[in-house]
């Protein structure tokens, strides 16, 4: 192999490195690192969408615990209230003497 052809191959080695390098997009050649920071891009898209989902779930499940905590509250206001009603003495009541 002559010296000549052995340079040949690599200008023609280095061409076909430097085409793997470009990726083609409608507006010209594309630099890998800016692929790469595209997906990376993508990447934070996708975790922001499913991190607001999951946050809205998570608000939904508050709210409906909220609403419950304040009708156990309630409830139990209610169930207190008529307990102290009926530990009360009336007025019906005679201190104690039949007469």
């Amino acid at each position: 192999m002559r010296i000549e052809e052995s340079h040949e191959n690599i200008v023609r080695l280095s061409d076909i490195r430097r085409g793997r390098e470009r990726a083609s997009t409608p507006f010209g050649p594309l630099n890998p690192a800016s692929t790469t920071l595209l997906a990376q891009e993508t990447h934070r898209a996708y975790q922001e969408a499913r991190l607001t989902e999951l946050l809205n779930s998570l608000e939904s499940v508050v709210q409906e615990l909220n609403y419950k905590s304040f009708t156990v509250y309630d409830t139990l206001n209610t169930a207190m209230e008529d307990l102290r009603a009926a530990l009360l003495p009336s007025r019906n009541d005679t201190g104690g003497t039949d007469e």
